[in-house]
């Protein structure tokens, strides 16, 4: 924890005004990361200084280093509840997983990664 005298934290709060308002924050956190510097790891520290966005696009880079890309595809209910219904009967998904929408497209996923794979050999 950073503990300032008065006197130190009226030349801080002076200092503060020479610099341009919009990047008076980050250089007050710079100050302090600086005078007291937080005891965490360099990836999480590295992480906090980044926007949502910037964590977003750093996500979507490392999925395409693995060699993932994200698909969107448009499929009618009719054979979604086709597949379901053949997922069921094969016993690959029960009938309380049938509910969540998340597994459904995890077991869709799972499935075309199933039969892609056959066919790229």
């Amino acid at each position: 924890m950073l503990a300032l005298t008065d006197s130190a934290l009226a030349y801080l709060a002076i200092a503060a005004t020479a610099v341009h308002p919009g990047r008076r924050r980050r250089w007050l956190r710079e100050i302090a990361a600086q005078l007291d510097p937080p005891n965490l790891g360099a990836k999480e520290e590295l992480r906090q200084a980044q926007t949502p966005a910037a964590r977003r696009q750093a996500k979507v880079r490392a999925r395409r280093k693995n060699g993932i890309h994200i698909y969107r595809l448009e499929l009618s209910d009719r054979a979604v509840e086709g597949i379901v219904d053949m997922l069921v009967a094969a016993e690959k998904l029960t009938e309380a997983e049938t509910l969540d929408h998340r597994c459904i497209e995890t077991m869709l996923a799972r499935l075309l990664e199933e039969q892609g794979a056959r066919w790229a050999r």
